[in-house]
């Protein structure tokens, strides 16, 4: 029966807890039950897992769950996907629209629960928001020309995420108005103070500039050109 309850290969908290409650149901002792869990979960749970993580239907949520459960994911996953979950986490993070970056979670918490390298994850991380950072102001620019406003919103709270990860000096754009326009949206959105000043900073207006915006927030927008600009650093 425990076969059974791990025969489609979904091995989640609850099918931990089924397991548990199996073993008092038939009464069997909880060292003898262990050996036979184990012995399941070294062949199907072990690729069950490697299969969920290979495919992205794993996160890190349910990481923890497992591991709650008892669960000795290290021997079950190999390394180099357990590396490559981390990544999609960040990644995650970096996309999420919200700005929000948390440090201890991301270089300390998430490594220790998933057993890498935490300097070689700081790594990954860094390179990461650098990629993220100036795709998310072409996302940005792209909506804007879209008269996206909420898109708009959330490619810049990327853009603040990856600065939090990695702080960055203040971007270039050919179309300077289309960066104040960015701005005004943004404004409109009822950020908190400190995203606000910081957005201001990493596209470069100037404080007398981003006061005259305040007064324009009833500026219309343009439609945008159709080419692309040139994104600088």
């Amino acid at each position: 029966q425990a076969e059974v309850i791990l025969a489609d290969g979904q091995s989640t908290k609850t099918r931990i807890d089924q397991l548990n409650e199996l073993q008092k149901q038939v009464g069997l002792p909880p060292e003898y039950a262990q050996k036979i869990i184990k012995s399941i979960t070294t062949t199907k749970l072990a690729a069950a897992l490697e299969t969920a993580v290979g495919r992205g239907r794993l996160n890190i949520k349910e990481i923890r769950e497992l591991k709650e459960s008892g669960v000795n994911l290290d021997s079950m996953i190999s390394e180099s996907l357990r590396e490559n979950l981390f990544k999609k986490t960040v990644d995650e993070i970096f996309s999420s629209g919200t700005g929000e970056f948390d440090e201890e979670e991301v270089y300390q918490k998430i490594p220790q629960d998933l057993n890498i390298n935490a300097e070689k994850s700081k790594r990954v991380v860094h390179e990461l928001a650098r990629t993220r950072l100036s795709n998310s102001l072409i996302q940005a620019v792209a909506l804007l020309r879209q008269r996206n406003c909420p898109g708009v919103v959330g490619s810049l709270n990327d853009l603040l995420s990856c600065d939090k990860a990695v702080p960055s000096q203040p971007l270039s754009w050919e179309a300077p108005e289309e960066l104040s326009d960015l701005f005004v949206i943004y404004l409109k959105s009822d950020p908190a103070p400190e995203k606000l000043s910081r957005l201001q900073y990493l596209l470069d207006i100037s404080d007398s500039t981003a006061e005259a915006l305040r007064g324009m927030g009833d500026r219309g927008l343009p439609i945008g050109a159709a080419e692309e600009e040139e994104f600088v650093f």
